[in-house]
């Protein structure tokens, strides 16, 4: 439902998140924005690094790119970015990062309203101040992005969001399937050893390396070990250390094939990262290793998704390198208590009503 107040077509803006998961996470923002003004057009503004995901979004017109690498990058195309908006004709630009950039980006842009939260002394540059929830209990991100089109009289239409995969993509992640691991019945476990945030947040190759030897031995799976290009060396010590057992994949595909490579994959197991919320994204079971970050504010919600956590003291901490020097949070979680869970999604996945691939809720 959308306030009267709202004119119905004209153009939209949205700020996107600068990370990865957070973009997947800001999915139903962006399909609730679509329903809400079906007529619009609905415009992001995003980073290279997370632009090519936001392409796949069938909720959107179009994705604006704007900054690059180093500081005078970062401000990349900003200054074309109004002329490619449209100065001042906007009907809203909504702001889901919290930066005080943001709003001075958003402020840059024009338009009717600039809709964010009051964070980092920005209100001023806002027309629109929504005022940040509680941080105790602290909501789920995908909630804190909704929040953002209730406080400015939106009714959010959607609390998930499920992305469709586009048929070349698809058929691109199939043959890069077939060629690395073979194209028979066994069942695609996908491992994620790797996270940009920092490492902290990963689990031992070691550890990753047991699983697939597990993996391999008592479910059959073919396992496949997923990363970017910079984390090529660690997934090929994880297939070092599975003897044979997993195969890397690492640095072979792009964001924009990701969706579609992590539909095909039976079972995603990774860290709080970014393809662990892309898997999400596109319906494809998870299990979830948190350490240093809140499962309540991150983790996929979904009674197909699984959370492993080891409870300390200490956790969660929200520090890119664990501050006592021994990552107890991580290293605690033993690959055998990962490889049931695993297990258990597989045989799910093989029971009648599980939704097939590009189903499931909105």
């Amino acid at each position: 439902m959308v306030s009267a107040a709202w004119e119905k077509k004209g153009r939209h803006a949205v700020l996107a998140p600068s990370w990865i998961g957070d973009t997947a996470m800001a999915a139903p923002f962006f399909a609730s924005l679509r329903a809400a003004f079906p007529e619009a057009h609905i415009g992001a503004v995003a980073s290279p690094w997370t632009a090519g995901l936001l392409e796949g979004y069938p909720w959107l017109d179009a994705v604006h790119r704007v900054g690059g690498e180093g500081a005078r990058g970062r401000w990349g195309g900003a200054w074309s970015l109004r002329g490619r908006l449209g100065s001042g004709s906007a009907e809203a630009v909504w702001l889901l990062p919290n930066s005080f950039r943001a709003a001075l980006l958003a402020r840059w842009i024009g338009g009717r309203r600039r809709v964010g939260y009051a964070t980092e002394g920005r209100g001023w540059l806002l027309s629109h101040v929504v005022p940040p929830p509680p941080e105790s209990p602290p909501p789920h991100l995908v909630d804190y992005y909704l929040g953002i089109l209730e406080g400015a009289g939106v009714r959010p239409a959607f609390r998930e969001a499920r992305l469709p995969v586009r048929a070349e993509d698809a058929r691109a992640a199939e043959r890069l399937l077939a060629e690395a691991c073979g194209a028979d019945s066994r069942p695609v476990v996908g491992l994620h050893p790797g996270a940009f945030f920092g490492e902290s947040k990963t689990w031992p190759p070691e550890e990753f390396a047991s699983l697939a030897r597990r993996l391999a031995r008592e479910a059959g799976a073919r396992v496949v070990v997923l990363g970017g290009a910079g984390e090529r060396e660690m997934a090929g010590r994880v297939c070092r250390e599975a003897g044979g057992a997993a195969v890397s994949l690492a640095g072979r595909d792009d964001l924009k094939m990701l969706p579609a490579l992590l539909e095909r994959v039976g079972v995603l197991v990774a860290g709080d990262t970014g393809p662990l919320h892309v898997a999400a994204l596109v319906g494809t079971p998870t299990v979830a290793l948190f350490g240093p970050t809140d499962p309540r504010r991150t983790a996929p919600r979904s009674r197909h998704h699984r959370l492993i956590r080891q409870e300390l003291e200490c956790s969660p901490c929200f520090e890119r390198t664990c501050p006592l020097g021994h990552h107890r949070c991580m290293r605690e979680i033993g690959a055998e208590r990962v490889a049931a869970e695993v297990m258990s999604l597989l045989a799910e996945r093989n029971r009648p009503g599980f939704p097939a691939r590009g189903d499931g809720d909105r």
